[in-house]
């Protein structure tokens, strides 16, 4: 739904009412809900619990970050935890691709390669390869500032969703903004890292990178 609501052809306010009408909620099951958590905070089914979160929590916290975040959209803007972690393992040796490599889908990586050649005819891809797409991004990148700047670039060419507070807050997340530290890693210090053989197992990749992959190759 993101390229509808971007461009106004729908509003979270309706999605929401849509959402609750099928889960057959009021108001009063917030007091019955588990409070102070991050499940459950509804009161309704799992599926619609992990809906809501995106449209409601993750929405609304690019919606006001944009607001009211100074340079919200800048490399400045993260915290200074993120900041000196990438910047302390700047130097460290990293497969490099140019921009004009990454937006061929020209890497080593199947994977990403794919999602990049949807994202380039579709104008969109699935919410957990945009994360693995950004985080492979500043793996590949001389600097987290470069990889901000790609991923800022590629998603305003060709994102149906893109120039978005949302699109935003994504980049930024993927450079340690909305995060905690994690245990620390090459190049990414102590941002959080994701790798494609994990998206491999939690994903259904096959007939996505059938239809994805690099006919010319046989990736």
């Amino acid at each position: 739904l993101s390229p509808y609501l971007h461009f106004g052809h729908i509003s979270a306010h309706e999605v929401f009412d849509a959402v609750m009408n099928r889960e057959a909620w009021t108001s009063r099951k917030l007091i019955q809900a588990r409070r102070g958590q991050r499940e459950g905070w509804w009161g309704v089914s799992a599926s619609a619990e992990a809906f809501l979160d995106q449209l409601v929590v993750w929405r609304e916290l690019a919606y006001n970050g944009s607001e009211w975040t100074p340079n919200y959209s800048r490399y400045e803007s993260l915290p200074d935890w993120a900041r000196q972690t990438l910047s302390a393992h700047t130097s460290e040796r990293r497969p490099r691709y140019s921009f004009a490599t990454l937006d061929a889908a020209r890497t080593h990586d199947e994977v990403w390669n794919a999602a990049q050649r949807q994202l380039k005819t579709e104008g969109w891809f699935h919410g957990y390869l945009r994360m693995l797409w950004g985080k492979k991004i500043l793996e590949w990148s001389p600097s987290p500032e470069a990889a901000l700047d790609r991923m800022t670039r590629l998603m305003d060419r060709y994102s149906l969703d893109g120039r978005d507070p949302n699109s935003y807050a994504g980049y930024t997340w993927v450079l340690g903004h909305y995060d905690r530290p994690w245990p620390e890693r090459p190049i990414f210090g102590t941002v959080r890292t994701m790798t494609s053989a994990s998206a491999r197992r939690k994903l259904r990749m096959e007939k996505f990178l059938r239809l994805y992959g690099d006919q010319s190759s046989g990736e």
